[in-house]
């Protein structure tokens, strides 16, 4: 290499001052390698390497080689054949010096470094990079190294060098009206006040990003795609899952125009992340298999996997478990650990969760020599996977304190995000006070040769601090504004829905009361003709009262959290049979079929309070007679699922429609209300058998019946025996 390059040196001297003419592959290699667009870069480093042993190239035709084909060795993560190449260009700069490339060698240096994960280089590198091409005044590579360094020091936790870097980063790029380095930089921006939790200002730097991209002429859809994608990661760390998800279809419908199956499957995976976080699982599983689809297409081994590993979190979401572990399984076999360790490590951990649930020995041994090595976002889930896991076993000193553990866990994370987010505002503080510290020591250097000029620049520094500070107060007064309107909002709507019910409740008072007076009245003149019949009609309508006046107690009890429940634990099977038998006269009516399923071990034991449980039973009886069609079927099951003890009432024909469905718990809502009268229903019996399930912890729910009409499901926690 030595004799080569003195060669070369020998042949630029003896041509009286000229440079060597460039071969016509040189100037191909050239042309391609500065081409925009996607490159195909292994057949450029198979010409770079031919060049390479060409002895005619000049010194600066070798500089340009050298430098490109490093370039593509770690564009293409060849990062051995990289860290040779490079040794080879700062090798050959040391005999034939040029501070541009030189500036090159270093930002190429500390992009490898970056991608190794070697931050210290990498600083070192871009630090370097940064003084050579201010020396040169490229102001394109200025605001590269600029930016590249913003990044090192994000993610070294330096947030102060950080920001002033990637502000240099944008300035640089406005100097030059360089449209795609300013978006560069917007880009990393956001990505710092992202990795210090000022998610806030990462969301106002990408709309900035966005607004700035829509004013361009021209824009490519990938940028607007990436712009997405990142918006919707903020949203996602905000827990917003909704906006999340609308961001992550934009950048969906984005990749679809550019027809990129990869990055098609890749936002529908997070699209299908999002309706899980959602609870929506039908769609989750939609999209995840749309994405499987894609991946197979491309055949990304890799994704393939990730979105089998995605599929198995939805079983694992529908408690589908064997389903989910097979899956988890079959997707990570395809995620190698030494390539994408972040990621084997974020599966594997889901694996262990759906194992503790029917596996919970092999859970313990998959999990626990996690512990040593997981990171933050891994840790939580592991801990708690390892508590039910150990439960599951009997293992419940253990099980205490892995639950222990992961609370704590939780509670320091918590504090660290805190503490980042001070952290950060205090050094948003400090920058600006650095900043005019800058501007003051500035001014008083040029102070003796522009006295005039100085002036000027401090006072413009004033006022732009004053302006920072009244848009600061203006901007905190609008949110604190905003807060109180919205807190307003909710007072409003708490009123109208108080009164609303007062309503009701007067409405509903007032028809009886309206009956009574009017049968009173016949009974004090004469006016009946059968006063036997009337003192009965009387006397449903004080026990409708009765009932109605009743239940508005008990409501009111539960609304200010004194409904008490007397707990006892029970035999589930028998206390079902017991509910039954004591609702028989009720469900005793011509023409109805009724059935009955008690599907419990013997074994499980449940905590409740019989009287408010069988008030529960009494109502959706009551209920699922009043309103079947005569002939007509109603079915009671009581079944076992997981730890819980499901119960379903189920009627035939007539239904209600999805509106009414889901408005069946509300207070006095009736989806026929006279005939709802007529049959003595005060309209709150379902919402306080939602109270009473709430208070045991179980949950209730309305759904469309297979029989035709309403199915009545509501279940309870299963009481574990302690030995």
């Amino acid at each position: 290499m030595f004799k080569r390059l003195v060669a070369a040196s020998i042949l630029s001297l003896t041509a009286i001052g000229l440079p060597v003419a460039a071969s016509e592959t040189f100037t191909q290699y050239k042309a391609q390698s500065e081409a925009k667009g996607k490159k195909n870069r292994p057949a450029l480093l198979k010409i770079a390497d031919g060049l390479l042993a060409d002895e005619t190239l000049s010194p600066t035709q070798l500089t340009y080689v050298l430098h490109r084909s490093a370039l593509h060795l770690v564009r293409e993560n060849r990062f051995e054949q990289a860290q040779k190449r490079l040794a080879q260009l700062k090798l050959h700069l040391e005999r034939f010096p040029d501070n541009n490339l030189l500036g090159k060698y270093h930002w190429v240096s500390g992009d490898l470094s970056l991608l190794l994960g070697d931050n210290n280089s990498a600083e070192y590198h871009f630090s370097h990079a940064v003084t050579l091409f201010s020396q040169t005044q490229d102001t394109r590579m200025l605001s590269h190294a600029h930016r590249l360094l913003a990044n090192v020091l994000s993610a070294k936790r330096d947030y102060f060098q950080a920001v002033s870097h990637v502000y240099q980063a944008k300035d640089t790029a406005l100097k030059i009206n360089h449209a795609q380095l300013f978006d560069a930089a917007l880009s990393t921006e956001a990505r710092i006040y992202s990795d210090f939790k000022q998610f806030d200002k990462a969301l106002d730097v990408l709309n900035q990003k966005l607004q700035f991209q829509n004013d361009q002429p021209q824009v490519s859809p990938a940028h607007l795609s990436s712009t997405y994608f990142n918006l919707a990661k903020i949203y996602r760390s905000l827990s917003d899952h909704e906006a999340a998800l609308s961001a992550f279809q934009k950048a969906y419908e984005l990749d679809a125009q550019l027809e990129d199956k990869n990055y098609m499957g890749i936002s529908l995976l997070n699209i299908a992340k999002q309706h899980l976080k959602l609870e929506d699982t039908t769609a989750a599983q939609a999209a995840v298999e749309q994405a499987l689809a894609l991946f197979i297409e491309v055949k990304n081994s890799q994704n393939i996997g990730q979105a089998q590993a995605v599929l198995g979190q939805v079983k694992l979401a529908n408690q589908q478990f064997n389903e989910a572990i097979s899956l988890l399984q079959t997707g990570l076999e395809k995620i190698s650990y030494d390539k994408n360790r972040q990621l084997n490590e974020r599966y594997r951990s889901y694996l262990g969760v759906a194992m503790s649930h029917v596996q919970p020995v092999k859970a313990i041994a998959l999990l626990s020599p996690m512990l040593d090595t997981a990171g933050t976002q891994n840790t939580f889930r592991i801990l708690t996977s390892l508590s039910r896991a150990h439960k599951r076993l009997g293992n419940f000193e253990q099980a205490l304190s892995y639950q222990e553990q992961a609370l704590n866990h939780k509670q320091t994370q918590n504090e660290q995000d805190i503490t980042a987010r001070l952290e950060a505002k205090k050094l948003n503080s400090e920058l600006g006070l650095k900043n005019l510290e800058v501007s003051e020591l500035q001014a008083g250097l040029e102070e003796q040769q522009q006295d005039t000029k100085t002036r000027t620049v401090v006072l413009a520094s004033a006022i732009i601090v004053l302006t920072n500070f009244l848009l600061l107060f203006y901007l905190y007064h609008l949110k604190r504004r905003r807060v109180m309107e919205k807190e307003t909002e909710l007072l409003n709507q708490s009123l109208n829905l108080k009164q609303q019910l007062l309503a009701d409740v007067s409405h509903e008072l007032r028809t009886p009361l309206t009956v009574l007076k009017l049968n009173i009245e016949a009974l004090e003149y004469n006016l009946t003709e059968d006063p036997k019949a009337t003192y009965q009609v009387l006397q449903r309508r004080l026990d409708m009262l009765n009932t109605l006046i009743a239940d508005i107690y008990e409501l009111a009890q539960a609304d200010t959290n004194n409904l008490r429940l007397e707990f006892e634990t029970m035999q589930a099977r028998s206390l079902f049979d017991e509910l039954l038998i004591a609702i028989g006269p009720i469900i005793e009516v011509p023409d109805l079929e009724i059935s009955y399923e008690n599907r419990l071990p013997d074994s499980l034991l449940v905590e409740c309070d019989i009287s408010r449980l069988n008030q529960v039973f009494n109502n959706l009886a009551r209920n699922s007679i009043h309103y079947t069609d005569r002939p007509g079927k109603i079915e009671i099951n009581v079944f076992q699922q997981q730890q819980t003890i499901v119960c379903t009432f189920e009627d035939s024909a007539p239904g209600v429609s999805s509106v009414a469905l889901s408005k069946l718990f509300e207070r006095l809502y009736r989806c026929d209300k006279s005939r709802s009268r007529d049959l003595g229903g005060s309209g709150l019996g379902l919402s306080i058998c939602e109270k009473v399930i709430e208070l045991h912890h179980g949950a209730i729910e309305a759904k469309h019946s297979s029989l035709g009409g309403v199915l009545i499901k509501f279940t309870l926690p299963i009481k574990i025996a302690h030995n």
